[in-house]
This record gives C-alpha cells, structure tokens and sequence, in this order.
C-alpha cells in the first residue's frame, strides 16, 4: 500500500471519526457492538465500541450503589452471545443504541453518563432465543403468617401477583428482601413496598415455570436474576423479547401448549382462555362482544373454555384433569382460528 492511500484512508477515517463526533454529541444517541478482550489481569472481559469509528465506549456514574451493580453486565454477555450484528463494527442493522449525556469525547474514546436519562435499546434482526426470560417488576409485600410471624414475599408490580422463586437459596433471597431494613434505607425507597409506581423496585428476570392469573413462578437456574431498582442491568430483555413477532395471544397459546406437555393442566387452561380474551379484547366481556355473531360451534368454544377457567381458578378444590386441558387448548384453537378469519376488535399486546 503507499503512502498516498494509507494517508488518504486515514483522512476519511479521521472525517468519519468527526462526524460521528458531533452526531453523538447533539443527538447522545450512540450505536454500539460488544468486543471482547483480556483485561490487565489476564481475565477475559466485555466492552462497547461505536460502530463505524470503533472507539471505546464507557458509561461512568457518581452513584455508589450502581457502580458496584457492574451496570449492563448482564447486557453485553447476552449481546456477545447473540453474536451476527451486535459484535460486527459494520453491520448498520443491528446494534446497541445507548442514549445518554456524552460527558468527554477524544478520538479513541466515548465516555457517557448513567443518570435518569440514560436508556440502553437493542436492535436485533433475529433471535435463536426461543423462549426469551421474562422480566417483572416487583414490590415487597410484608404479611403476618396464622402464627402471628411477620414475612416478606414478592408481588407484581400493578397486577398483585405472586412471584415465586428462590434463587440460591429461599433463605437468600428472605435476606436479599430485608436487606433494605437491615441497612437502614427503607425511607429512601417507599415505593419499593407499594403496589403502584416504578420509581422503586425489585426486577426479577428469568425462564418462568408458571404463569397463571394468580403466580408467576420463576425456574432456579442461571438466567435467573433480582436486582433492587433503579438499575439499568436487565431491563434490556425486554428490547430483546418486543422485537419477536409475537402477539399476546399467540404467547399465550404457546405457554398454553407447554403447560400442556409438562403436566400442568391447571396452568395450561388458565393460559388458554388468556390468550383468547387478549386475542378478543381484553376481558371475559369483550370475548362475550367478540362472539356475538359467531357460528355456533365457536361461541361454544368460547362457552366451554369460560367453564374450564372458572374450574381451574379455585386451586385446592377441584381437579383439572388431562381431558379438561385438551378439551380446553380446543376451545382456544377453534377461538384463535375464527379470530384471525373474522377481523374486529384488535388483540391488546
């Protein structure tokens, strides 16, 4: 190579470098891959380079607390292991999207700010994430037990479901729950025990065992994680399941499908009639609207797996049997089906 092109491509690196300079610090939207490298240390580690001039990204912040959360750990592993895009410098289709205040910039790095309006996307084409984890924020419920003992367990944020899960082990997450009180921060984070509002909070994300109307029970195992909110670490999993193609209804109806083949005939009910009132609406009602001027056998259908629900809710005093559950993913097929064929009132996603 001379020496004419070499300096005439480090130019238009040069240009490139100063365009995407400016570009970041107007808009302080920066898209980004994930490189990984060995550390002083020896210890592989991850990292965020901007696409195009390949300069190292850091996200710095004055919060004591985040920066011993490693922020975005969870993050770039999952982007490192997703591959195609999201580890390429070229590729313009997929990316890591972090908007933020651009505190410094130089040529070689981008160092950004992690406060209230600092948000991370990631924008993928494809995924080999069949069953994505699901992420839930939470409050802490205290309750008193029939003996009179005062416990702490999880809820859903605005729904009041049960969440359920142990982590390492159940008395390690009863000391991750009270950790708050032993520490004396409880007045800092009120709505961390409130059912309502975001601004606290416990996200759990992981594979679910259960998912009814009632409890969301997560799987031990090393995708799942609980983190005390605000944090930024895992919220991403989110942006990776909304970019699946999938409608609330036909979420169910799979969940519906694996609760069936595990034997768990009470869930699998509960998911199918879900997927059928999102898929008409909403609610019980709007499916009662929806199949007003269905063919008999439909409205059927949607009678019959009604009676199956209201069955499987009272846990504890009756028994779903195996019959009941394919009685009810028919009903639900034959529901989803018309649906499609008939358009109306459109499924709540």
């Amino acid at each position: 190579m001379s020496a004419k092109t070499a300096g005439s491509k480090a130019r238009r690196a040069a240009q490139a470098a100063k365009v995407v300079a400016r570009s970041a610090h107007s808009s302080g939207t920066i898209k980004c891959y994930v490189e990984r490298f060995d550390r002083p240390d020896g210890m592989p580690d991850l990292r965020l380079r901007e696409k195009l001039t390949r300069r190292t990204v850091r996200v710095l912040t004055n919060d004591f607390s985040l920066q011993q959360l490693a922020p975005m750990s969870n993050l770039l592993f999952d982007c490192h292991n997703h591959g195609r895009g999201l580890v390429e410098p070229r590729s313009r289709k997929e990316y890591i999207a972090v908007a933020a205040s651009v505190f410094t910039q130089t040529e070689e790095e981008v160092v950004a700010w992690l406060d209230s309006d600092f948000a991370v996307m990631v924008n993928i084409q494809i995924t080999d994430i069949a069953s994505p984890p699901a992420s839930v924020w939470c409050y802490i419920d205290r309750y008193t037990g029939e003996d009179e003992s005062h416990g702490l367990r999880l809820r859903q944020k605005t729904t009041g479901r049960k969440v359920e899960m142990y982590g390492a082990t159940k008395d390690h997450l009863i000391r991750f729950l009270s950790s708050p009180a032993v520490h004396d921060v409880e007045q800092l984070l009120p709505n961390l025990y409130e059912k309502d509002g975001f601004t606290d909070y416990v996200l759990v994300s992981g594979g679910t065992a259960v998912d009814s109307y009632d409890v969301l029970r997560f799987e031990d195992g090393s995708d799942l994680t609980y983190l005390l909110g605000p944090t930024t670490d895992t919220a991403y999993r989110d942006a990776f399941r909304t970019l699946e193609d999938e409608s609330a209804a036909a979420a169910h109806a799979r969940t519906a499908g694996t609760h069936f083949e595990k034997g768990q005939y009470r869930e699998a009910v509960l998911s199918a009639r879900l997927a059928v009132e999102t898929a008409c609406g909403g609610s019980g009602r709007d499916v009662k609207v929806r199949l007003a001027d269905a063919p008999q056998d439909v409205a059927e259908a949607g009678d019959a797996l009604r009676d199956n629900r209201n069955v499987a809710v009272h846990e504890g005093e009756t028994r779903v049997e195996q019959q009941d559950a394919q009685q009810a993913i028919r009903a639900m097929n034959t529901v989803l089906d018309y649906v499609a064929h008939h358009p109306g009132v459109p499924d709540r996603s």
